[in-house]
């Protein structure tokens, strides 16, 4: 009986050490999420409301962020990692960490007596919700490798911000549109986004926004319009249900496949538009097709 009690003490002291000294976090909580890492990272790297501040010291693009936040006036650390359970399914994991009063706050937890985490977790609980929401509000599911379309196009190129996409998509339309008709120029298809440079560090995109057109040799149109030609890809393939203002939503769940498919791909998504937002609608009615370019390994080797 008394070896018995030794072993018990003995591992009580053991995990009281390891947790007050050596274990990495004060508390830690996980929740899952209906969108791709790429997605939720997004979110929790532009969140404003879960404290005074947002200083993102350390950031792994899609993975994790650490975060430093201020609660009561006591300085905390929050370590976000995000880890993909399926193309649209994500595990949320937060680690928490008094910067200064570690030891502290983990007598507190000890208790049931933290503010510090009892804070923690009231915020999160609304994260999670608005996340919910935001979730439900669309829908992506990947149908693999495919081919994108090949077609001859009218275009206006412009830079914006990844999040202003949508508003720039109703700014180019409101230039682009009126030359179609003004000279005489027959679409050939639905509109369509292609963005040309994804720079994933600042957010932003250098994208087309334009029309498939059916080409003549006497095309005439004004300055700062594009005619081209996109090729024919092979590309992984997305159908997008949703307001087309979060039809990016389905880039991010086609990085996750991607990587877990082990596929090597460009950051340049075409994105193609078969609904008229103007005419209104069930939003989860609308679709859109996402094609992300896979690499040619070949021509990477040459």
């Amino acid at each position: 009986m008394k070896k018995v009690v030794i072993v018990i003490v003995t591992l009580l002291f053991g995990l009281t050490i390891w947790y007050l000294y050596i274990k990495k976090y004060d508390y830690e909580i996980s929740f899952k999420a209906n969108a791709a890492p790429g997605s939720i990272y997004d979110q929790v790297k532009n969140l404003r409301s879960i404290a005074k501040t947002n200083d993102i010291r350390e950031i792994y693009p899609y993975e994790s962020l650490q975060q430093k936040i201020v609660i009561d006036k006591v300085p905390v650390i929050l370590e976000w990692n995000f880890k993909s359970m399926a193309d649209t399914i994500t595990k949320v994991e937060v680690g928490i960490v008094s910067q200064d009063h570690s030891l502290e706050n983990r007598l507190k937890v000890l208790i049931g007596s933290s503010k510090v985490i009892d804070s923690v977790k009231s915020n999160l609980i609304d994260l999670r919700k608005k996340i919910m929401n935001y979730t439900d509000s669309f829908m992506v599911v990947v149908d693999g490798e495919s081919e994108s379309p090949e077609m001859e196009y009218i275009s206006v190129s412009s830079k914006t911000k990844r999040y202003r996409k949508a508003n720039e998509m109703m700014r180019s339309n409101a230039f682009l549109y009126p030359k179609l008709t003004k000279n005489d120029i027959q679409k050939d298809g639905f509109p369509f986004v292609n963005i040309k440079n994804w720079d994933t560090e600042a957010d932003s995109i250098y994208l087309d926004f334009g029309f498939p057109i059916k080409y003549r040799d006497s095309l005439q149109v004004g300055s700062g319009i594009n005619v081209g030609k996109i090729k024919s890809k092979k590309a992984l393939k997305a159908t997008y249900h949703g307001n087309y203002r979060n039809s990016d939503e389905a880039w991010f769940v086609l990085l996750t496949y991607a990587k877990k498919n082990n596929i090597l791909v460009e950051k340049t998504p075409l994105e193609i538009f078969y609904n008229n937002p103007m005419q209104g609608g069930d939003e989860l009615e609308w679709k859109a097709e996402i094609f992300l370019p896979i690499k040619d390994e070949l021509a990477e080797n040459e």
